[in-house]
C-alpha cells in the first residue's frame, strides 16, 4: 500500500501523542562529546577518533541487545544496564592502556547521559507544540525511557504543553506494546479514530500506534526512508504535522517559551 499524501479528516483530530528521543530532542552536542566530557571530569583524556569509531559498534551492540531483549525499556534497572553495556562497549578500546579507569568512566558517562542538560530540542519543537496547544488539542508523550524523562521534559519547559506522559519504565511496558498506546488514549479521554502518534521508529511507533487504531506518522528527520515504500504518512519536520492539520506555520519570530 503506498504512503498516504495527506491526513484524512484533520478537523476530527482531538489528541496527538509524541515520541521523545530523536522526535522532540536528541543528545547534545553529541553522544561522543558527552562521553569525552564525562571522562574529562575524572581527569581522563580520550581520543575522539577512537570514540567515534567505537560509537558505531556500540550502536550495533545496542540494536542487538534491544532486539534480543525488547522488554528492557520497561524496567528501570534493565535500562541502566543496557546503557552501561553500551558505554562499556564504546569506552573499553579507548581505555586499553588504562583498564582500571573503565568502570568509573562508564559510570560517569551513564550519569551524564541521563542529565537533562545534555539534551537539546530540535528547532521546530517549541513553535509546533505552541501552535497545537493553542488549538486546544490534547497532547501527550509515549516514550521508551527511564524515569528521568519527567525531569528532562520539565527542564526543557515541555510540561507546559503536555497533558501527560506515558513512560515505559513507569508503565513497565515497552513499545510497540499496545498497552502503552491504549494507556495514552485513556489518559487523553480519546478514541483511536481521533488520535495521532508521531515518532521516528516504524516498528516501535508506527506499528505500535496502529495496533490500537491510532493514525501513525513516521518522523524521518534524516530523510533515510523512501515514503513511496512505506504505508504511513512520513514527515521530515514537525511543521509537516501542522500542514496536515491545516494549522498555519508560525512566523519564525513567534515568541515561544525558551528551553533552558
Amino acid at each position: 500500500m503506498p504512503a498516504p499524501l495527506e491526513l484524512p479528516n484533520p478537523q476530527a483530530v482531538r489528541a496527538i501523542f509524541f515520541d521523545v528521543g530523536f522526535t522532540l530532542l536528541a543528545p547534545h552536542p553529541s553522544v561522543t562529546q558527552i562521553a569525552l566530557d564525562a571522562c574529562q571530569r575524572l581527569g581522563v583524556t580520550l581520543d575522539v577518533t577512537c570514540l567515534r569509531q567505537q560509537q558505531k559498534r556500540s550502536e550495533e551492540h545496542l540494536r542487538s541487545m534491544s532486539k534480543a531483549q525488547p522488554w528492557t525499556w520497561g524496567d528501570e534497572t534493565a535500562i541502566n544496564g543496557i546503557w552501561t553495556s553500551y558505554f562499556t562497549e564504546m569506552l573499553r578500546p579507548c581505555l586499553a592502556n588504562q583498564p582500571d579507569l573503565l568502570e568509573a568512566c562508564v559510570r560517569e558517562t551513564v550519569r551524564a547521559f541521563d542529565d537533562a542538560g545534555n539534551y537539546a530540542l530540535y528547532p521546530d519543537v517549541l513553535p509546533c507544540l505552541h501552535a497545537l496547544h493553542e488549538r486546544g488539542l490534547t497532547l501527550g508523550v509515549i516514550s521508551d525511557w527511564g524515569v528521568s524523562l519527567s525531569l528532562i521534559l520539565r527542564h526543557h519547559d515541555l510540561i507546559a504543553f503536555f497533558d501527560f506522559a506515558v513512560i515505559s519504565a513507569q508503565a513497565r511496558r515497552a513499545k510497540p506494546d499496545p498497552q502503552l498506546f491504549q494507556t495514552a488514549l485513556e489518559r487523553a479521554d480519546a478514541i483511536p479514530d481521533y488520535a495521532l502518534h508521531i515518532g521516528d521508529s516504524y516498528v516501535l511507533d508506527v506499528l505500535g500506534a496502529r495496533s490500537v487504531g491510532i493514525t501513525p506518522i513516521l518522523l524521518d528527520r534524516r530523510r533515510v526512508h523512501d515514503p513511496a515504500q512505506l504505508d504511513c504518512l512520513v514527515a521530515t519536520t514537525l511543521y509537516d504535522l501542522l500542514d496536515w492539520m491545516r494549522i498555519p506555520r508560525p512566523p519564525t519570530d513567534t515568541p515561544t517559551p525558551a528551553s533552558t
